[in-house]
């Protein structure tokens, strides 16, 4: 008798439409979470009756309050969402979302919009859940890269409609008088027209995810029962419908062990491209999928060692120096570009900002969320094709600090370069950052001494990284207050020099031959093979 898998072959099809519903959830957070970075500077400005004193670094709380939240509570909802299900953990997710964008832009009071953002954190824990929805989903492992890949795509095309709407729809009564009266609710409320859309748009995305989104979680599914969990057994109509108590836990182990939901803290922070990585998926954090060579060491086998070596501990100090001074400089460009100048035109100034309005940060920030696509899923392969992961690492890791070395003499430019200046950092950041961290993932995976460890190192990586970026608004802040704005560019690039000389302490090597696809192109990068010595697997043992 034919199993059911070989009379049901749709079973293992591509989760087209499954994936695109659950695309259309994800792609409704980064527009209320990129939106406010165009106008947080000015908004905290207005909340203290124009008080700019210490403004910048109020504007790095609000950033950070939301990611704060969401890392004490993520955990909780990943365990919410194995005992009720992900569906109801997503949806009621998004909720929290919507109430936090409507409270915030109703508020009057910086307080108030701090507790909206902490609030709306501690209510969502979708970017754990939604990508364990997402490997539960997939039930063929060649569906693998094109599946994990939807997910930045979505954050990154998500977060530049929500840089230009926050830009655009902010302040509506001083840029559409004729639409809006300042003596009408959006004149009163100067922020709530960006936050109104965004709950518009986080609703429609509950409403399609009640209707047509799937359970995922084996043991709510519908009809579901404990094969579910033995991918390698053939069901007929043999087997039983209640299996052992001893069969039960080690499938329930089996699960548990493979689980691929990442682990420890994530974070929704308003970045340009997505910053959440898995080592044990194929695309570290990128719109692609890249392939190592498979490791010797089988999936059954178990470990003893240590699980931490030299090589992973440097390079992912050398991963949260990179993370920290990349969120820096997400938070810093839009208060250095709304702060008003501190000098006459054509003169340095160390002080002030450009004093651009917020249609103008809009821009900027949409532009750079279209440069990271673009380096992501054309530059990115070409590159580390033609320079080799190591090599790729190491160059942008040296070149990084000039990313934050523009911004503070542009005032001394024409104005017809200022614009350009800009884009010009914008380029450097966003090449150096995107080709520099899937770069350090891969080495880190690299070393990893056994498979079976990876969920730790992926999950003391990523909460490494996310504490860094956590951090660095304020902290930023607070050195633009006390010093101004060339101050703060300096101690970007200050870390990223640290970083240079960090680079000493990470061991030489020439990373794996790997092979990049981002769906139109594949590529090959090899290492130098004048350098080049043989290896047993892909796994490097320091």
């Amino acid at each position: 008798m034919p199993s059911d898998r070989t009379q049901d072959p749709n079973s293992h099809a591509f989760p087209t439409k499954q994936l695109t519903i659950l695309a259309i959830c994800r792609f409704s957070e980064p527009i209320a979470f990129n939106s406010i970075l165009a106008y947080t500077y000015v908004m905290v400005q207005d909340l203290h009756d124009g008080d700019t004193t210490d403004a910048s670094f109020y504007a790095g709380l609000l950033v950070s309050a939301y990611a704060v939240a969401e890392a004490l509570t993520a955990i909780g909802w990943g365990s919410l969402s194995d005992r009720y299900g992900r569906k109801p953990i997503v949806l009621f997710g998004l909720c929290g979302v919507a109430i936090s964008s409507l409270i915030f832009g109703l508020a009057q009071n910086y307080w108030v919009a701090l507790l909206a953002r902490f609030i709306g954190g501690a209510l969502n824990g979708n970017v754990a859940v939604m990508q364990t929805m997402v490997a539960e989903m997939v039930k063929l492992p060649e569906h693998e890269p094109k599946a994990y890949a939807t997910q930045p795509f979505v954050w990154t095309l998500g977060g530049i409609i929500g840089s230009a709407m926050g830009g655009f729809l902010a302040q509506p009564a001083r840029f559409y008088p004729s639409l809006f009266p300042a003596d009408g609710l959006f004149g009163r409320y100067p922020y709530l027209l960006p936050n109104l859309v965004s709950v518009v748009v986080i609703v429609l995305a509950i409403i399609q995810g009640m209707l047509f989104l799937e359970e995922t979680n084996p043991r709510h599914k519908k009809g579901a029962h404990e094969s579910v969990f033995e991918d390698d057994e053939t069901a007929d109509e043999r087997t039983p419908l209640h299996h052992s108590k001893a069969r039960r836990s080690s499938a329930r182990s089996r699960s548990r062990a493979t689980s691929d939901r990442p682990v420890f803290i994530e974070e929704s922070l308003p970045v340009p491209v997505e910053q959440n990585f898995d080592l044990r998926r194929s695309s570290f954090g990128t719109v692609c999928s890249i392939k190592l060579p498979p490791t010797t060491m089988k999936q059954s086998e178990t470990f003893n060692g240590k699980a931490f070596n030299f090589t992973i501990i440097m390079v992912t100090i050398a991963l949260v120096l990179v993370s920290y001074h990349q969120m820096a400089f997400c938070t810093l460009l839009p208060t250095h570009l709304l702060d008003k100048p501190a000098s006459p035109p054509g003169e340095i100034d160390l002080i002030g900002g450009l004093g651009y309005t917020v249609h103008d940060v809009g821009v900027y920030l949409s532009v750079n969320g279209i440069l990271g696509l673009l380096i992501q899923a054309i530059i990115f392969p070409i590159f580390v094709d033609k320079v080799g992961v190591w090599k790729s690492f190491v160059i942008n890791i040296i070149f990084y600090p000039l990313a934050y070395m523009v911004m503070p003499f542009l005032s001394v430019l024409p104005s017809v370069l200022v614009s350009p200046g800009i884009y010009l950092s914008l380029i450097m950041q966003s090449f150096f950052g995107i080709i520099v961290i899937p770069c350090a993932l891969i080495l880190i995976k690299d070393a990893t001494p056994s498979p079976l460890v990876l969920g730790k190192v992926n999950g003391v990586a990523m909460s490494a990284c996310c504490l860094a970026r956590t951090l660095s608004p304020p902290l930023v802040g607070i050195i633009y207050s006390a010093g101004g704005s060339a101050a703060a560019w300096f101690s970007c690039a200050g870390v990223a020099v640290i970083g240079i000389v960090q680079l000493l302490s990470v061991p030489r090597k020439h990373g794996p031959r790997i092979v990049v696809d981002n769906g139109a192109m594949a590529s090959k990068t090899s290492r130098d093979p004048r350098n080049e010595e043989p290896r047993p697997s892909a796994v490097a043992e320091e």
